[in-house]
């Protein structure tokens, strides 16, 4: 299995590549679209002969649709590709579930969100499958770790 950096390293890859990609793409459509108003242009307005320009105008009105098509599909690919790779390194950064004896443990911190200092744990059952564990903080760090003159 991909470790956490490794997925993140390749999901910046997928985003440079896919928006290199897709730039190129929609400039190749935009140019491309842009010939086949000048082909209808040069067809309709100006009266050229059909085929003057290799294809008649139908046909590069055929290719143009089955371009547009294609680059959707691409665009489609590049998404759901990324959208993967993103999905996997938001899997593997959620915190795993612990288990003490085959039972889920549950965790509570008060108060809410303390880091450091020390900490008293009180188990408590809560059924057959999930015991809460009590994290109450008893000596806040600063207490710990006074700052001397």
């Amino acid at each position: 299995m991909y470790e956490i950096e490794d997925i993140s390293k390749v999901e910046d890859k997928l985003i440079a590549k896919y928006s290199k990609w897709s730039k190129i793409l929609l400039l190749i459509l935009v140019l491309f679209s842009i010939w086949v108003v000048f082909v209808a242009f040069t067809t309709l307005v100006l009266a050229f002969e059909p085929a003057w320009s290799l294809l008649t105008l139908d046909y590069w009105i055929y290719v143009w649709f089955v371009v547009i098509v294609f680059f959707v599909l691409l665009a489609l690919f590049f998404f759901f590709n990324y959208s993967s790779v993103r999905k996997k390194r938001l899997e593997q950064e959620k915190p795993k579930p612990e288990f003490i004896d085959g039972k889920r443990l549950h965790v509570y911190t008060y108060p809410k969100g303390s880091e450091g200092g020390i900490f008293s744990k009180t188990y408590i059952k809560i059924d057959d499958n999930n015991i809460l564990r009590l994290r109450a903080l008893m000596i806040p760090p600063n207490e710990i770790w006074e700052k001397k003159d």
